[in-house]
């Protein structure tokens, strides 16, 4: 099992993760800025609906006004990222949601259209040569087929 810092190091390994153990937040994200990637912290202890994630999400990452509340428009901002400053990304972006199973304990469907859209967001900065780590954080998540930090 690799750690976050193994992690870091790895460009290679981009995808979406369970995160067994969270260090504190705020250590996450100084090792990740110390290592070139953007960190964006996506609270989900009071998150139970599709609207309140996307709210969460847009709030965490800075997504511009002109956010379209939709998975469609998530899928967009993050295949997009151009507002964040490419020298505070110059490898990528690490996204963790924590307690993402207040959201899977009332929609579970749901949930499982946000990983799928951070896997394609994450197949796509491959791709563009930057590395997108998705971090969740919670109980369950077994039936979520995810490697595991």
């Amino acid at each position: 099992m690799k750690t976050f810092s193994a992690l870091l190091e790895d460009h290679t390994r981009p995808g979406v993760y369970l995160l067994k153990a969270v260090p504190p937040v705020k250590d996450m994200e100084k090792q990740a800025k110390s290592k070139g990637f953007a960190f964006f912290h996506i609270e989900g202890q009071k998150i139970e609906k599709k609207e309140q994630f996307l709210n969460h999400a847009a709030l965490a990452m800075h997504f511009p006004e002109h956010f379209g509340n939709n998975w469609d428009a998530f899928e967009d901002c993050l295949t997009d990222l151009s507002w964040i400053d490419d020298a505070k990304a110059e490898n990528g972006y690490v996204i963790l949601f924590d307690h993402f199973d207040s959201f899977a304990d009332h929609h579970e469907s749901q949930l499982e259209t946000v990983v799928e859209i951070f896997k394609s967001a994450t197949e796509y900065w491959h791709d563009q040569g930057r590395a997108m780590f998705v971090l969740l954080h919670g109980k369950g998540g077994k039936d979520l087929e995810l490697q595991s930090l």
